[in-house]
């Protein structure tokens, strides 16, 4: 779930709102280890304003002009509309939370499948203006295209809280391992689950206990590692829960629910326009 503020900034300057929110809020993976700038530069910090106030996500650089993130988090469920471009700005090029640059979105595309109920379809697009890319600043990063096996480890990211319900302070961006979940035991959150293949990634918070995204990573990105060393994008952030429809952060018996990326490559390239790069493997 998004970070939110009841208190509706009027007319402050955008990094006073961000810095603000900042403060509300602890910034980190639950028991994850900082990046050092250089490390994650594919990352961005995203806030929302509007009238109910704004909000916190996180989101992942994919070409120069474009961002993937949660459906959820561009989603205002008190109207049913999808959140104002006008009022969304990416933080970039920085593992600091507490970062000065900032671009403000000209488009945001949600999955015309997105169910706010079920989270089902989680996946949002944002259009920017487009970034310098610079190694170890801002890099678009590359969608992994190979299959996703149980028990295999994914790479997560995030400025979200430590702990469920946490509130310690800001820092830097936090990254930890997590491990993909059998299909049979996902079941008990999503009935229908059949494998990491499909639209959603499940992921067992038994097989590494306390470690997990929690609230403010929705969006940010997961990555798989191959083996020439580089990582791809996965996942989005999209729920955690233990199937009692309560939020849960890396407890026992608890599972991590993910948007599969490439599951919906070509819905992405097709809004865009633009084909997306993918790795490792060959991709005719």
């Amino acid at each position: 779930m998004p970070l939110e503020n009841s208190k509706l900034i009027r007319g402050a300057d955008v990094k006073d709102a961000y810095k603000n929110a900042l403060e509300r809020y602890n910034i980190r993976v639950t028991n994850g280890t900082t990046v050092p700038q250089g490390g994650g530069s594919s990352f961005v910090h995203l806030m929302f304003q509007e009238d109910g106030g704004y909000g916190l996500c996180g989101g992942t650089i994919v070409n120069p002009t474009t961002v993937l993130t949660a459906g959820h988090c561009v989603y205002d469920r008190d109207s049913s509309q999808v959140k104002s471009p006008a009022n969304t700005y990416v933080f970039y090029g920085s593992v600091y939370a507490d970062n000065d640059n900032y671009v403000q979105a000209t488009q945001i595309i949600l999955n015309p499948d997105y169910d706010s109920y079920s989270l089902d379809n989680d996946i949002a697009i944002l259009r920017i203006p487009r970034l310098s890319m610079k190694r170890g600043y801002t890099e678009s990063m590359a969608l992994y295209n190979g299959s996703i096996q149980p028990v295999q480890p994914m790479g997560i990211y995030g400025w979200g809280v430590t702990r469920t319900h946490g509130d310690d302070e800001p820092s830097e961006l936090l990254t930890q391992t997590v491990y993909i979940s059998e299909p049979d035991d996902c079941k008990v959150i999503v009935p229908d689950y059949s494998s990491a293949d499909g639209p959603q990634i499940c992921v067992d918070n038994n097989y590494n206990i306390g470690v997990d995204v929690c609230s403010g990573d929705s969006g940010t990105g997961t990555t798989i590692r191959a083996r020439n060393g580089v990582e791809y994008l996965a996942g989005l952030v999209s729920y955690g829960t233990d199937g009692t429809n309560g939020i849960t952060c890396g407890e026992q018996d608890s599972f991590g629910i993910y948007t599969n990326v490439y599951y919906y490559r070509e819905w992405v390239e097709s809004s865009i326009g633009i084909k997306l790069a993918v790795g490792p493997y060959r991709d005719d």
